[in-house]
């Protein structure tokens, strides 16, 4: 009986056996409805993203995607209307501060602003929830009044060809 640990000198004939064709490597599907958009040429990031995240960052994030991005509406439109919701919250908070510094001394009436400081942050707080989840979902909404305001904005700007 030859020792198992010793190697055997020959190979073993190829034509002593039966032949197995080689398994081919396995082929990429692609779904026809899950199709990647392109990147954005001015932000390089992909549409839904580029708007999410112009929205995440409000005032700022609108801002610097405007600057950049010169021809993507749905990312343009989404940075507008971040814009136009960052300097509301701004102008409401600011306007409301200094309501209740000169005002918060007359009974009720200084309770009443502070509540109603929560209520207009509240509502912006959630639109801004969901301009960031539509933004990313890759959905156009339009928040009320505002949109409107972005669109007619977007407009007026030109745009690069």
């Amino acid at each position: 009986m030859p020792d198992p640990t010793v190697p055997s000198p020959l190979p073993p004939d190829p034509a002593s056996g039966p032949a197995t064709p080689p398994i081919p490597p396995p082929v990429a599907q692609t779904i026809p409805g899950d199709a990647v958009q392109p990147a954005t040429e001015g932000s390089g990031l992909q549409p839904h993203l580029a708007a999410a995240l112009a929205s995440f960052f409000l005032l700022i994030g609108g801002i610097i995607f405007l600057v950049i991005e010169k021809k993507d509406q749905y990312v343009r439109f989404y940075a507008m209307q971040s814009v136009f919701l960052g300097g509301l919250y701004i102008a409401l908070s600011i306007g409301l501060s200094i309501a209740f510094a000169i005002l918060h001394g007359v009974p009720l009436v200084g309770t009443l602003l502070m509540l109603v400081g929560l209520v207009v942050r509240l509502a912006i707080f959630l639109a801004w929830v969901m301009l960031v989840f539509k933004a990313f979902s890759g959905k156009e909404w339009e928040i009320p009044y505002l949109g409107k305001l972005a669109r007619q904005q977007l407009a007026r700007t030109p745009t690069a060809p």
